[in-house]
């Protein structure tokens, strides 16, 4: 898939996430228009926070959760990215699917505002994070629009911690409207409510 596509794709997601997020932070200049899914989210797309310990690097080793815990994921992509064990979970079925850039780059992301390096640090981190996920020539390319990357590569040489919270924005809502729906309904997810996960 290509970089420049700005349809949803059922096959690239990834997040994390900790706490709702405040939308009114959020800068809107790279935002896309002609995006149909163009709206006040009231989602936690945009948080900060350090992860509690759920292994995410490691997602085969996640805790089971309880049956109401999962149960609770149905009901927004909200509840399950707040609690540590949805966002292991998703991140295990994510890796059956092939389909865990998304996520990864969220992580990445918000590791970086909660860390909120400065000075050379925040060049060295966010060059990283360009280039594993947005440039070109991606080692892991998230499916963002033309716009979004061209916007990102016009302030890479001189970054700040918010360098990314458009493509963060757009992410988290092909993950919502793709990944998600996908997760609730593969049988994956079914064994996690009987109390089987």
């Amino acid at each position: 898939m290509g970089n420049d596509h700005s349809s949803v794709s059922c096959c690239m997601s990834c997040i994390k996430i900790h706490t709702l997020p405040c939308l009114t932070q959020v800068p809107s200049t790279a935002s896309d228009p002609e995006d149909p899914e163009e709206r006040q989210d009231p989602g936690i797309w945009g948080i900060t926070g350090v992860v509690e310990s759920q292994n995410l690097t490691n997602p085969s080793k996640a805790k089971k959760p309880t049956p109401q815990q999962a149960k609770k994921w149905q009901q927004s992509i909200d509840f399950l990215l707040e609690d540590p064990k949805g966002r292991a979970h998703f991140k295990k079925y994510l890796k059956t699917q092939y389909a865990s850039e998304n996520f990864d780059f969220w992580t990445a992301v918000d590791e970086l505002k909660t860390k909120k390096p400065q000075g050379e640090k925040l060049k060295k981190e966010t060059r990283e994070i360009f280039e594993n996920y947005i440039s070109r020539d991606a080692l892991y390319p998230v499916n963002i629009n033309a716009k979004l990357r061209v916007g990102i590569e016009q302030m890479i040489e001189d970054p700040n911690t918010e360098i990314f919270d458009d493509a963060q924005k757009y992410v988290y809502r092909l993950m919502k409207d793709g990944p998600y729906m996908n997760f609730l309904q593969d049988s994956y997810f079914q064994t996690l409510i009987g109390g089987k996960g």
